[in-house]
């Protein structure tokens, strides 16, 4: 540890791999084993009285540092140690004049990180745009009083939830659905995180021709992870979600959030219509120094 005295006894330095344990609850696992594996990442950290109290760690592609963990235990907040970190970073990354900015890359799903927003705002970090590009969340209660969602599903298509259809029928379109390039869970249809009570795929002359597929991949949170229909048919789609979000309202309570990503024109309208004030939790922040 470089030992540089600061405000309230704060002592900065570089965390490796000797250094990890001590800091490791501190930091999110990906950048953990990204120091563990001796990859290209740099990593800062602050100690009162050897206790680790903050950590930052973070990487350079394409001329940007990608800060990809930031976290100051809550009991030595307000105490200098955030602006400490970053300053400290920038004022190392300036000595690379390749280097052009810093941007950070978060979600403000849980609580602790709704903080970070003024924070970045008061260090001349500036937001970037996403056009509607995000992450949104509403609570199935919000989901009660959605316009969209008052008539009824069609009754006349056959619906079915994943854990009613076989695994061959899944794995088939699965297969589809790569060849197509849509946006699929982040493992299978078939993996363990996707729900298969809340899944529900639309069955057409015996295959698989549309599904809503529910998983917990942003934040632990239930996610609507991906939508599809391969005639685009406007009556499936909206069948789907409505029969999934019955079934997310009958297993879970009001209060329960449900995530959806929003990546095209459609899916912006799709959350629009759903929930006109969803929340928007993703969120970029950029800081060019030179």
């Amino acid at each position: 540890m470089e030992h540089i005295q600061q405000a309230h006894n704060l002592q900065l330095g570089y965390i490796g791999r000797s250094r990890l344990s001590l800091f490791s609850p501190l930091l999110l696992p990906e950048a953990a084993q990204m120091i563990e594996r001796g990859e290209p990442v740099t990593a800062l950290g602050i100690a009162q009285e050897g206790v680790a109290c903050g950590a930052l760690a973070g990487y350079v592609s394409d001329g940007c540092f990608q800060i990809t963990s930031l976290y100051v235990a809550p009991d030595y907040r307000r105490h200098g140690g955030g602006r400490l970190l970053l300053r400290r970073l920038e004022a190392f990354l300036s000595e690379n004049s390749t280097i052009r900015a810093i941007t950070f890359s978060f979600t403000t799903a849980h609580p602790d990180n709704e903080s970070l927003l003024p924070f970045l705002d008061a260090l001349g970090f500036l937001p970037e745009n996403d056009r509607g590009r995000n992450i949104y969340t509403f609570t199935l209660e919000e989901l009660n009083e959605s316009p969209m969602l008052r008539k009824p599903a069609s009754r006349s298509l056959r619906i079915r939830a994943f854990s009613q259809v076989s695994e061959d029928d899944l794995r088939a379109a699965q297969k589809r659905g790569i060849a197509l390039e849509i946006p699929l869970p982040k493992q299978t249809l078939l993996g363990a995180d996707v729900e298969p009570e809340l899944s529900h795929a639309f069955i057409k002359d015996g295959d698989v021709n549309a599904f809503a597929a529910v998983d917990h991949s942003c934040c632990g949170e239930l996610t609507l992870c991906a939508l599809w229909s391969e005639e685009a048919n406007p009556v499936v789609l909206y069948s789907l979600l409505k029969t999934v979000i019955t079934r997310a309202q009958e297993l879970y309570p009001p209060t329960t959030r449900l995530a959806l990503q929003v990546i095209n024109d459609d899916s912006l309208r799709l959350v629009r219509g759903l929930v006109p004030n969803a929340r928007k939790i993703s969120h970029t922040y950029r800081r060019t120094f030179q």
